[in-house]
């Protein structure tokens, strides 16, 4: 069985009560939390590795994970430091907006030495998100993981997933991200964030997707709400249509693509006998491999926005196989 290993924040979503909107409910969550989450539920192996409090926020996240099937032994405990919040406030189209509370957060100090203390021969894939970008130490660590990860052949998932209203200094965003990406084999990115990440460089998008193959991604998706999903590699580039629904609540959306999209991979790298970089390549050049997984990450997507939440939002395969009949 394919092992995916996640890496950063895992916090509070405080998500409003329906006709209450100053009542707030607090439900795990976190971009790189709910993919571990998502992989598991699909019953895949998953390993969350990131820092958690001690407070009484941290051991819920901790029960969570563990009760949704994420192997929790990568975690690493920090003492006096708090659990990261989000306020998530939602609109009519289940649309999601954010306000974070995340200085000095136990997600914020996982360091090089965890990474280091990690058994990466049970990993085939790493993934993370720019979340961890923000600030120049964790920056710094999760770097190091990536380059540790890469060192080792692993398979490197890599979310953009921008939240400018975490950064203190936005005009790092980019060059972040770029330092990235020579390590990077999957790249997903919504629009707006390929919009965004191409203007830094003062290109068009197209021009900036080309970049990022020439840097060494294997595949960029491309997502937009309802329209189709871009993908591009060196060998092809084509768009996978999205159904029509109406949208519950998007919050963990792009986290279930990127786990079904992962998950499925996972079990063409099983049958190709994945394991080294030069064969991760070969396998995500084959259009028919990318357009099974991406077709099956939408449908994970899609049923994910019908519930209200993150954890509990992410469907199990014998949800989706049940929605199919």
């Amino acid at each position: 069985m394919t092992t995916l290993l996640s890496f950063g924040e895992v916090l509070v979503d405080l998500l409003p009560v329906d006709d209450q909107p100053l009542m707030h409910q607090p439900i795990a969550g976190g971009a790189p939390a709910n993919v571990a989450v998502g992989y598991a539920k699909l019953g895949g192996c998953s390993y969350f590795a990131g820092g958690i409090s001690d407070d009484e926020y941290g051991h819920m996240l901790t029960r969570e994970l563990a009760g949704h099937g994420v192997d929790v032994s990568h975690l690493a405990l920090v003492l006096n430091a708090a659990t990261a919040t989000v306020l998530v406030n939602l609109d009519a189209n289940g649309e999601r907006s954010f306000s974070f509370n995340r200085q000095d957060t136990a997600d914020m100090l996982y360091s090089a030495a965890h990474f280091d203390s990690l058994n990466w021969s049970v990993v085939d894939i790493f993934h993370l998100c720019s979340n961890t970008f923000t600030e120049a130490a964790i920056f710094n660590s999760s770097m190091h993981g990536v380059k540790t990860a890469y060192a080792q052949k692993k398979l490197i998932s890599f979310d953009v997933n921008l939240r400018l209203s975490l950064w203190a200094d936005v005009n790092l965003l980019a060059g972040r991200v770029e330092q990235c990406l020579p390590y990077t084999h999957v790249l997903k990115m919504s629009h707006e964030e390929a919009v965004f990440l191409a203007g830094a460089r003062g290109v068009d998008v197209e021009e900036y997707l080309q970049h990022c193959l020439h840097q060494g991604v294997a595949l960029i998706l491309i997502t937009n709400g309802p329209e189709p999903v871009r993908c591009f590699s060196q060998a092809f580039s084509f768009d996978v249509a999205v159904p029509c629904i109406q949208p519950v609540d998007t919050t963990a959306a792009g986290d279930s693509f990127v786990a079904g999209l992962l998950w499925q991979l996972g079990e063409s790298f099983e049958h190709a006998s994945a394991g080294d970089y030069d064969n991760v390549t070969e396998v995500l050049s084959s259009r028919a491999v990318v357009e099974h997984a991406v077709k099956f990450a939408i449908k994970c997507g899609a049923m994910t926005c019908s519930v209200k939440g993150a954890f509990p939002a992410l469907p199990s395969l014998v949800e989706l196989i049940k929605s199919e009949k």
